[in-house]
């Protein structure tokens, strides 16, 4: 990846620059107010980043979400959708059932929709789209707003970005040279950065470089894998006895699963890395399975967010392990505090 990254850098390097341009252009546009914003009188939480690649988002808005049903409110999520099928608002949750189907979901507004249950999620372009028709037909009284710091039609009351851990200084460079969407200098539009994954790895004087930059409030969080055993009536607190796993998965930032693996001492005899998003067609499971079958593997291990792809057929060939992820943060009540004003809003 490295060397592959070096042969790229001449093409890579002019392409930053145009990218740079256009994201300065579009940003200058809304300062000036030359690009309009939307202000939808409730409030609006924002959860995003400035990085390509899993940051714990998901698992934020999901930890968001319940913390504010606690304090009383009646969230509703609004999201794009990424690696969706199709195209325009699909009603995932209605804050009652399903309503949509992975597909044309996107996995990741489908797997919070699976868990959370009574939230309404709705999936849109335009996160105004999704907004109007959550504030129309639900009672829901504050939005989450999923990967929507570069979304600035929407005005928002309090926004949140995640920053992995795991990221390097080479990943701080401009799209398509390095991971960022836009220049590092705009963490400073935002109001709260919550530090993910910081079990996994924290470069040293990391928290220190981004709070030289950063004027707003900054939380510590780690990540806490869950190891569960699933079939076909749901979750279960089983872990494996001498069962040698086969782990894959097609997330943002799979070296964090792996490391999970590890943290949890579980034994592989196998792995495959698939792409984010993943779409498991009929021809990838096929070639999925025999490959866990010629690896002698007697149990297979994922993720949340691919396991709500995978068909039924396919994981009652195999005794099951997910690891869940749960978020655990270096002050209690640093996240309540910061979403503080808004529930008085």
């Amino acid at each position: 990846m490295i060397l592959l990254r070096s042969i790229l850098t001449p093409i890579t390097i002019p392409l930053s620059l145009v990218y740079g341009c256009i994201i300065y252009l579009r940003n200058l546009f809304y300062d000036l107010g030359w690009f309009t914003t939307e202000d939808f009188k409730l409030p609006i939480i924002s959860v995003g980043n400035i990085t390509t690649g899993g940051s714990g988002k998901t698992p934020l808005v999901m930890y968001l979400a319940n913390l504010l049903i606690k304090n009383g409110k009646n969230p509703g999520i609004v999201s794009r959708g990424y690696g969706r099928k199709s195209q325009g608002l699909v009603v995932v949750h209605d804050g009652k059932e399903m309503k949509a189907k992975v597909e044309s979901a996107g996995d990741e507004p489908f797997l919070m929709a699976t868990i959370l249950k009574s939230v309404p999620v709705i999936v849109c372009e335009d996160r105004r789209e999704a907004i109007r028709h959550l504030v129309n037909s639900s009672t829901v009284n504050i939005i989450i707003m999923d990967d929507g710091f570069q979304h600035r039609k929407v005005k928002r009351d309090l926004d949140i970005i995640t920053i992995s851990a795991n990221d390097s200084k080479n990943d701080y460079r401009l799209l398509p040279w390095g991971k960022l969407r836009e220049p590092f200098k705009n963490i400073n539009r935002s109001n709260a950065i919550v530090f993910t994954k910081t079990d996994n790895y924290t470069p040293p004087n990391m928290l220190a470089e981004f709070q030289s930059v950063f004027k707003g409030n900054s939380i510590v969080s780690s990540i806490i894998p869950v190891l569960m055993r699933y079939d076909s009536s749901g979750y279960h607190k089983s872990l494996p006895s001498s069962e040698v796993l086969f782990a894959f998965c097609g997330i943002g930032e799979p070296d964090s699963f792996f490391k999970s693996i590890k943290q949890l001492d579980l034994k592989l005899g196998g792995k495959r890395i698939f792409s984010d998003h993943q779409e498991y067609t009929e021809s990838v499971i096929t070639e999925l399975s025999a490959q866990i079958k010629s690896s002698n593997c007697t149990a297979i291990i994922t993720t949340e967010k691919d396991l709500v792809k995978l068909p039924d057929s396919f994981l009652d060939e195999f005794d099951t392990f997910v690891i869940k992820i749960e978020m655990e943060f270096e002050i209690e009540g640093a996240v309540l505090d910061m979403i503080q004003p808004v529930l008085l809003k």
